[in-house]
């Protein structure tokens, strides 16, 4: 099926804070280029928000029809800075339910772009501030390192605490985790891929479906036992955030990043929205900088 074809589908509803609760999987996806980003050309990172299990072989993930979006607001200083130290910007992410605006689909119309405002240039106030479900707040750390590691923090429209991704520092520093918070600071899951070697080295999985054919799923686990979660996502059994692979065109040239979420199967709304986070927190960390071209 076409780009154009799957774009005149009839729109799902708005991705509201109700009907987040009865979702049990979606795909954040990067609507911004990541192609020609790098030094000062640094423009925001968005995000389109998908209701769907995985995608179509043959079709992009980016071009599926959205029920939310997310949009970054970070100082051109930060942004820049972010080219050589990965995973260190303070920035901030705000969640909105519904369509997204022109603004936003029609940002990659210029290759090279120095955005010198906290946000992408042509979206109005009006809009920045419409249908906001969430924000996902990140303070200005040092990457990946134990000093200072990096942390979101997703919050409600209203300021209440969510929860917070927290990436964690320990003795097998080539395997990346994160713990994910409740709002009382308990905590709630542990993401993290399989491992070999004794849990030295990260293992990826091949023969999955679709977007999935070889992935390194970050799946999500108990804090403490490590057990995997289940889902109740209708192809996946365990809960999980995995990158996807979105065709040869994406992945040499636009560079944007896809993630399938797989909720576990009683995460409630808190838990969800703070996963969503997560999967933006991993895209930073891990992805966002690793051919110094973004993607």
């Amino acid at each position: 099926m076409s780009s154009a074809a799957l774009l005149e589908r009839e729109a799902p509803s708005a991705l509201t804070m109700e009907r987040l609760g009865d979702t049990n999987e979606l795909i954040v996806a990067q609507s911004t280029s990541q192609c020609c980003r790098c030094a000062c050309f640094q423009p925001s990172i968005n995000w389109v928000i998908n209701e769907s299990n995985n995608f179509t072989p043959g079709t992009n993930p980016h071009d599926l029809p959205h029920s939310g979006w997310v949009h970054e607001e970070s100082t051109w200083c930060m942004r820049t800075m972010s080219c050589f130290l990965p995973g260190c910007r303070k920035t901030k992410y705000v969640q909105h339910s519904g369509s997204v605006p022109d603004s936003i689909l029609e940002e990659n119309k210029r290759w090279f772009r120095c955005q010198n405002k906290d946000k992408t240039a042509g979206l109005s106030e009006e809009e920045r501030n419409k249908d906001v479900i969430a924000t996902h707040e990140k303070g200005q750390t040092c990457g990946q390192c134990c000093w200072c590691p990096p942390y979101l923090e997703t919050k409600h429209a209203d300021g209440r605490i969510a929860g917070k991704t927290q990436y964690v520092c320990d003795v097998c520093l080539f395997v990346p985790k994160f713990d994910i918070l409740d709002a009382n600071g308990e905590r709630k899951y542990r993401i993290r891929p399989d491992t070999c070697v004794l849990g030295l080295c990260v293992m990826c999985r091949c023969g999955g479906p679709k977007g999935k054919c070889c992935s390194v799923p970050f799946v999500v686990r108990h804090p403490m036992t490590m057990e995997e979660l289940t889902t109740s996502a209708s192809r996946d059994s365990n809960a999980q955030v995995t990158q996807l692979w979105s065709g040869w065109a994406n992945e040499l040239f636009m560079k944007k990043n896809a993630y399938h979420v797989c909720f576990p199967a009683n995460a409630t709304e808190d838990e969800k929205l703070t996963l969503i986070g997560s999967s933006i927190l991993l895209d930073i960390v891990l992805f966002e900088q690793d051919d110094q071209g973004g993607g």
